[in-house]
C-alpha cells in the first residue's frame, strides 16, 4: 500500500466516526515519540502566565493530532492550522466544530507563499520543513509572521539519522522523500541569520526512541502488511507492550542524547 493510499484509508475509515478519530488522535499521543517532546514544550510555553491567550499557526497540521492536544489543554488558545489537502482541512473542520472547538480553524494554503505580518504568538511546525524545496523562505515567512516576543517551535529530521525515511508521521501525510536533513549548528545559524534569537535545539529518538517506534508502530505495521488478520491479535500486544512503550517514550525526553532521528528546536522573534 501507497503512503498515499494508506492516508486515505485511514481518513475514509475515521469519516463519520467521531469518537474513532478522538482514539486515534489519543493512540498517537502517546505512541509517537515526536509528541511527547513537543508536548514538553509546549507546556513549557502554557505554564507561563502571560500564555493564557494564544494566538497560534501550525504549519502543516495534517490530520489535526496537535490541534486536538492544544485546544483539550489550553482552551484559550487560538488555532489556525495549515495544510496542504483541501478535504482533509475539511474533515478537520467538521471534527473539531462538531467537538464545539470554536476556536481552532483549518485552511489550505502554501507555506512557500503564506505570510500573515506580526500575527501569530507561536508557529509550530512539526515533520514539515524537511519536505520542503525552499526551507529558508518558509523560516523566514514563520518569522515575518511572528509577533515580537513570539516563539517558533520545529521539529526536523537530523543528519543523525541512522535510516533516512519519512516518519511515522509522515507517512500518514503522504509524504515520500525527503528534501532536507538538518544539523544543529547548521540550523542554529540559518535561524540566527534570519533574525531568531534564543535558539535552543536538541535530539530526540535516542536509543529508547527508536526502539519505542520499533514496538509500537513497526512491528504491528509488518504484522498487518502481512495478513489484515493480526488486527485481531493487535488489542492483546499493545495491552502487553502499552506500559514499555510509554516508559520509553518518557526515557527519549528526560535523557539528552548526543544524536537522534530528529531535532526539537525553539527559537524567539526579538
Amino acid at each position: 500500500m501507497q503512503q498515499s493510499q494508506f492516508r486515505l484509508a485511514l481518513r475514509q475509515f475515521l469519516h463519520d466516526r467521531p469518537s474513532v478519530r478522538t482514539l486515534f488522535y489519543t493512540l498517537t499521543e502517546a505512541l509517537v515519540v515526536s509528541f511527547w517532546h513537543m508536548r514538553q514544550e509546549l507546556w513549557r510555553l502554557a505554564l507561563n502566565p502571560n500564555h493564557r491567550f494564544l494566538h497560534v499557526l501550525d504549519a502543516g497540521a495534517g490530520m489535526g493530532q496537535y490541534e486536538h492536544f492544544m485546544s483539550s489543554r489550553f482552551p484559550g488558545w487560538n488555532i489556525c492550522a495549515l495544510d496542504r489537502e483541501a478535504s482533509e482541512v475539511a474533515e478537520c473542520n467538521r471534527y473539531f466544530l462538531e467537538r464545539g472547538k470554536f476556536k481552532v480553524y483549518f485552511k489550505t494554503a502554501n507555506l512557500e507563499t503564506y505570510r500573515e505580518p506580526n500575527c501569530y504568538d507561536l508557529v509550530l511546525a512539526v515533520n514539515v520543513l524537511e519536505y520542503l524545496s525552499d526551507d529558508k523562505l518558509v523560516l523566514t515567512n514563520f518569522f515575518d509572521s511572528l509577533r515580537s516576543g513570539g516563539t517558533l517551535l520545529l521539529a526536523v529530521q537530523s543528519d543523525k539519522a541512522l535510516k533516512v525515511e519519512p516518519n511515522f508521521t509522515n507517512k500518514l501525510l503522504g509524504n515520500q522523500g525527503l528534501a532536507h536533513r538538518y544539523n544543529a549548528l547548521s540550523l542554529k545559524k540559518a535561524l540566527k541569520e534570519i533574525g531568531y534569537t534564543q535558539i535552543r535545539a536538541h535530539y530526540s529518538y535516542g536509543y529508547s526512541g527508536r526502539l519505542s517506534t520499533r514496538l509500537g508502530v513497526r512491528f504491528p505495521k509488518f504484522l498487518l502488511k502481512q495478513s489484515g488478520l493480526w488486527l485481531a491479535f493487535l488489542p492483546f500486544y499493545f495491552v502487553l507492550t502499552y506500559p514499555i512503550i510509554l516508559l520509553l517514550n518518557l526515557l527519549d525526553v528526560v535523557f539528552a542524547h548526543w544524536q537522534g532521528s530528529e531535532l526539537v528546536v525553539r527559537a524567539s522573534k526579538p
